[in-house]
């Protein structure tokens, strides 16, 4: 089961692979090309790697999979580490007393 966060990010890549081919095909965003462009050219790259297939179609793969992988890295930093001084303590001291 996806949580919502999971569904995010794979929403969020998708639509990063959509706009990584604009550098590509127009002269827009090209100051940015190398960090827009990173599921595009991997999708270049593995197109040509193997002969076969649509590079644009492994890109959205590539996107989705790196925003899945960012969202899932989010959820488990923000539900297993915890950082001590962050939380407010008056609202530990009002749950203490049963308020």
């Amino acid at each position: 089961m996806l949580t919502s966060r999971q569904k995010k990010g794979v929403i969020f890549g998708i639509i990063w692979s959509f706009v990584a081919w604009v550098p590509y095909f127009t002269e827009y965003l090209g100051s940015v090309r190398s960090y827009l462009g990173i599921p595009a050219a991997l999708g270049l790259n593995l197109e040509l790697a193997l002969n076969v297939g649509d590079a644009f179609i492994f890109s959205i793969l590539f996107g989705a999979g790196i925003g899945f992988l960012v969202a899932n890295l989010l959820e488990f930093f923000s539900s297993k580490v915890k950082i001590i001084g962050l939380s407010s303590s008056k609202k530990k001291r009002l749950l203490r007393r049963g308020l």
